[in-house]
């Protein structure tokens, strides 16, 4: 951990106790300090990523208090209203919060340290339901707004002669019914500058280098329990009834904790709940359809994607939905660029995805996956029809596109082909100059809906995604077009009386001055498809052997002796520039892939013109290029999908979770847990996890034995199961 900036016997404590196991999990998150370079903000983000791994171990070895308190919350709240709800996404709350680490808290009960949600969060979240959703939608506003505050109590003066009264419903703590498991997350910030904005000359490019931020989450299937009561005796079932409604309504449709705009803190109803519950969900969800506009759809890979989270293993290989999100806007900001200054780009922006000051309009979930890893082997490319390099000195084609993804230990997990998500948009019009429109929510979530089209289109997802990885299936939204694209940029900006300046030239990609071309291949296969493009990339690339020029396909990019021509950006030194072309690959009707590659001119690789120039002869050289090996390898690359890029070493999963409650076959592992406890494999996803009460397990079982057990939480990482007593 480094040196601690404590007293030495203090430091030589911490650091026995930390190598020992024998640190509490929530002092050491909220107490720690590390010991890091306050100006090298990498460095101590790696720091804070290596004391939340080690609160997230320490955290599974605190499973066999749980049981019991639970039986005695239970008799605490007996009367209550009690229901359980489960996390369909990750969830993360009270980040913020003082600690010793930055932006990396997470609400744990001080004295046992399981994650759990205060009441009073909960309280104000159904108060937000009812006020933001349940009540416009009332005929009689007053009544409505009596009805809130006899549940919720209201402050004096917040009526003509009000008094301070307190609310009919307590609000309990909601306790997860199992130890929830805790992971560590990412947040990637690509364009800081942009979004402090500090400076009005700071445009989103994509020049910057990204900030990893590290963070605790608990993942999705962990099951929590709610409760309601009344303060008073007397007070009416009819209060109890109403409040769960709106506080099933905001769990399920609006999020709790933080970064519920990104997808995290969604929840669903269990399916052991009673079924007027499940009414309850469909009324909420009903009441707020209605006051949202709601588009969802399913995302399909056509070609493997490199997804990871912060620790880059197989159970961070998902579509996180802050991914997502990012490159909805990334997207969503090319739409606009050509026509707007940064500041004014900034505020458009803000206003539809949010930022630090404020909520954005659009919220993105992520969830059902239906997916395939597969850990990447280059050294098991076979079963492909792949041509092999003409010599040694050129590159294997698909090996010069995933660059980076192979080397040494540091192989990449990936998605394959055919994996899918459904993914949920959701717009509230909640900006103020489209309060007027009749169908403001509508047109938010066009925006958001024209960006998906266009990265389903043009981009895709995930690490090389530049280079064709991570390519989704074309959506199929409404009457969506490259021009509609461009007239939905230009009517919300009308709508918001943003004025337009068509002649700027855009610092950041900008549909205004895109380049595009398409190639159609019988191409079935996306990994010859993949290694087509790499060869043909690397084939103009050598035509620029030793020249300066090349960098305008992106940097770093080493030049090597004797170097020629010329490079001056106009930007001055710049290290890095992310590649301005976009490679994807699309399934057409017939099956067959089509290749599109969209080039965005770069200001600053050296300048517009340059770049316009360079860019179009690129284009123009891979569109005959590609087209010539169509036809020359027409008949390679033309079976169905292979599952898998390698055999042997590569790992090829079907994960479908197993919803909590349910029984499942599972084995024994060798693998204990730090305590000493039992560890099981669920058979159908090989997703390993403890046996919360381990002490329940006849002594008679052995390693390797199957057994039926049930799934207490379940995600992509875990799975924790519980033993069933007398079986």
């Amino acid at each position: 951990m480094g040196d601690l900036c404590i007293p030495k016997d203090t430091a030589s404590l911490v650091k026995s106790s930390l190598s020992e196991n024998r640190c509490n999990h929530f002092l050491l998150l909220d107490k720690f300090s590390v010991d890091s370079d306050p100006q090298a903000e990498e460095k101590q983000q790696q720091k804070q990523k290596e004391v939340l791994n080690k609160v997230a171990a320490l955290n599974q070895d605190e499973l066999n208090i749980l049981p019991g308190l639970l039986l005695r919350r239970n008799m605490a709240l007996n009367g209550s209203a009690i229901w359980n709800c489960s996390t369909s996404g990750p969830l993360t709350l009270h980040l913020s919060r003082a600690s010793a680490l930055e932006n990396a808290g997470i609400c744990m009960h001080p004295i046992y340290g399981f994650v759990y949600l205060p009441g009073s969060g909960l309280k104000g979240m159904a108060r937000a339901y009812a006020e933001t959703v349940w009540k416009p939608a009332q005929t009689d506003q007053n009544i409505a707004q009596g009805k809130i505050e006899q549940i919720f109590g209201n402050e004096p003066g917040e009526r003509e002669n009000d008094k301070q009264t307190a609310g009919s419903i307590i609000f309990h703590d909601a306790w997860p019914t199992s130890w929830p498991s805790l992971e560590v997350d990412i947040v990637n910030s690509h364009h800081s500058k942009y979004y402090q904005g500090t400076d009005n000359r700071d445009a989103p490019g994509d020049w910057e280098d990204p900030i990893l931020v590290y963070f605790l989450a608990v993942g999705a299937g962990n099951t929590f329990s709610f409760a309601l009561g009344k303060r008073l005796y007397d007070t009416p079932d009819e209060c109890v009834e109403r409040a769960r409604e709106w506080l099933i309504g905001a769990l399920c449709h609006m999020g709790a904790g933080a970064k519920t705009n990104a997808g995290y803190g969604s929840f669903q109803i269990t399916d052991s709940e009673p079924v007027e519950h499940k009414a309850l969900e469909l009324s909420t969800h009903k009441t707020f359809a209605e006051s949202r506009a709601v588009y969802e759809t399913t995302l399909e890979l056509v070609t493997p994607a490199f997804l990871a989270g912060a620790n880059q293993e197989a159970g961070d290989c998902d579509l996180r939905p802050a991914t997502l999100r990012g490159q909805l806007r990334w997207w969503w900001r090319t739409m606009h660029a050509g026509y707007l200054d940064v500041k004014t780009l900034r505020q458009l922006e803000a206003a539809i995805w949010g930022d630090t000051k404020r909520a954005g309009a659009v919220r993105v979930e992520v969830s059902k996956p239906v997916m395939r890893r597969a850990l990447y082997d280059k050294k098991s490319a076979v079963g492909h029809d792949f041509e092999r390099a003409k010599n040694n000195k050129t590159t294997q084609g698909l090996f010069y596109a995933s660059f980076g993804m192979h080397d040494g230990n540091n192989q990449r997990y990936l998605a394959q082909p055919t994996s899918k998500w459904t993914i949920t948009i959701t717009a509230r019009n909640n900006i103020a100059e489209l309060k007027s429109q009749r169908d403001g929510a509508t047109d938010i979530l066009n925006q958001a809906k024209a960006a998906l089209w266009l990265l389903c289109q043009h981009g895709g997802i995930g690490a090389k995604s530049r280079k064709g990885f991570g390519s989704f299936a074309d959506v199929h939204i409404d009457n969506m077009s490259f021009d509609e694209c461009i007239f939905i940029g230009q009517n919300v900006r009308n709508l918001m009386k943003i004025p337009t300046n068509a002649q700027q030239t855009p610092e950041c990609s900008a549909l205004s001055n895109v380049i595009k071309i398409e190639v159609s291949t019988k191409w079935r296969d996306p990994w010859f498809a993949l290694d087509q493009l790499g060869f043909s990339a690397q084939s103009f690339a050598q035509s620029f052997k030793h020249r300066l020029e090349k960098k305008a396909l992106g940097l770093p990019r080493q030049i090597k002796s004797p170097i020629s021509g010329s490079f001056n950006s106009s930007k001055g030194d710049m290290p890095r520039h992310s590649s301005p072309t976009q490679f994807h690959l699309a399934r057409n009707s017939n099956g067959q892939l089509d290749i599109r590659i969209i080039a965005f001119p770069a200001k600053y690789l050296p300048d517009m013109a340059t770049s316009k120039k360079f860019l179009a002869d690129y284009l123009k050289y891979l569109k005959e290029d590609l087209e010539k090996r169509a036809i020359m390898h027409s008949t390679k690359g033309s079976k169905a999908p292979s599952t898998s890029i390698s055999t042997g070493a590569s790992q090829s999963i079907t994960i479908k979770l197993p919803a909590p409650g349910n029984a499942v076959k599972a084995r024994l592992l060798e693998e204990k847990t730090k305590k000493g406890g039992w560890k099981a494999e669920h058979m159908e996803t090989k997703i390993k996890g403890p046996i919360q009460n381990t002490q329940d397990v006849p002594s008679d079982k052995a390693v390797g034995d199957v057994v039926d057990l049930i799934v207490s939480s379940a995600n992509s990482r875990e799975i924790a199961f519980k033993w069933i007593k007398n079986s």
